[in-house]
């Protein structure tokens, strides 16, 4: 018998599928219980994320099952990282990208059931960026700033609406933000700078897919993968999202790509700048280090996923 602490997130923004924390407590704990293991609930408040981590892995669960944002997933994934228990995730965020990374469903009965039946353990890469994990994705340029204040006035809520939204007001935010004169430098690259308003930095790299949001094609490729973006006008950015959705981003002539273990970034400019990572948006201080953490941290996955790039 496997044993789970099960954590979850009472303040998660996307939590608004008709259920509260004690019917969600319920229906996974069935369907754990169903499948011959023992899982002990233990919910917390967004502002005692940390105490209740320390407090499961005190208990030293065979894995912990992390419900809630990518938020609470990444913060989850800090605390277990080069250790022995394995990270479960039950969507309950508003993009949810290391579930979808993970092949793990949306719905959250339906997610529950794989995650105690049909999900295997998997070792992934993490991408350390100034000290911080990221599963999924980092971003730089207009869109973390533009993020932040939209969230702040649309917290929660449908992935999709959001999505919309987003792409509703791509044009002018990118017509508006300040450009990053950035230089890069790496080990095994050759030193080089853009001028750019986007860029995307990724354990691994995205999938030749169709998709509206991203997912990658590998989990233990020893490397990221750095998407920087030259366009200049709103138009051209817009190509470029329609390119990403359509799995041919590396087609577009305005977008630098780069696999590396490890680079850093400078600015001639600025000492900080607000990124994103894995949907939280942050602030991060030039010059900003991101290396590959190779197989640093263990997942339960479809069997599938990641290895022919169409984990959904």
């Amino acid at each position: 018998m496997s044993r789970y602490i099960f954590l979850l997130n009472r303040g998660s923004g996307g939590n608004e599928r008709g259920l509260d924390a004690e019917q969600v407590i319920d229906l996974v704990k069935r369907r754990f219980q169903h499948a011959g293991h023992d899982l002990r609930p233990l919910p917390f408040p967004p502002s005692g994320i940390m105490e209740a981590i320390r407090r499961a892995m005190n208990e030293r669960p065979n894995g912990i099952i992390a419900g809630g944002g990518d938020g609470t997933v990444s913060a989850v994934a800090r605390a277990l990282g080069g250790g022995g228990i394995t990270l479960g995730v039950l969507p309950m965020g508003t993009f949810n990208l290391a579930a979808r990374d993970f092949g793990v469903p949306m719905d959250i009965d339906e997610a529950a059931r794989f995650l105690a039946t049909e999900a295997r353990e998997k070792q992934i890469d993490v991408l350390d960026v100034n000290g911080r994990y990221c599963l999924c994705m980092t971003l730089l340029g207009f869109y973390p700033a533009y993020a932040r204040t939209f969230e702040r006035r649309d917290h929660g809520g449908r992935w999709w609406r959001k999505a919309a939204k987003v792409v509703a007001a791509l044009p002018r935010s990118f017509r508006q933000a300040r450009p990053l004169h950035l230089r890069w430098q790496g080990a095994d690259i050759a030193p080089g700078g853009a001028r750019t308003k986007f860029c995307a930095f990724v354990p691994g790299r995205v999938a030749s897919s169709v998709g509206l949001v991203p997912t990658r094609s590998t989990f233990q490729s020893g490397k990221l993968t750095a998407y920087i973006g030259l366009q200049r006008e709103p138009a051209a950015a817009v190509r470029a999202m329609i390119d990403f959705v359509a799995g041919k981003q590396e087609e577009n002539p305005e977008l630098v790509t780069i696999e590396t273990p490890e680079m850093t970034l400078h600015h001639e400019r600025r000492k900080h700048t607000v990124s994103m990572i894995d949907g939280e948006v942050t602030r991060l201080d030039f010059p900003i280090q991101l290396r590959i953490l190779p197989k640093h941290l263990r997942v339960l996955a479809a069997p599938d996923a990641c290895e022919s790039g169409t984990a959904k």
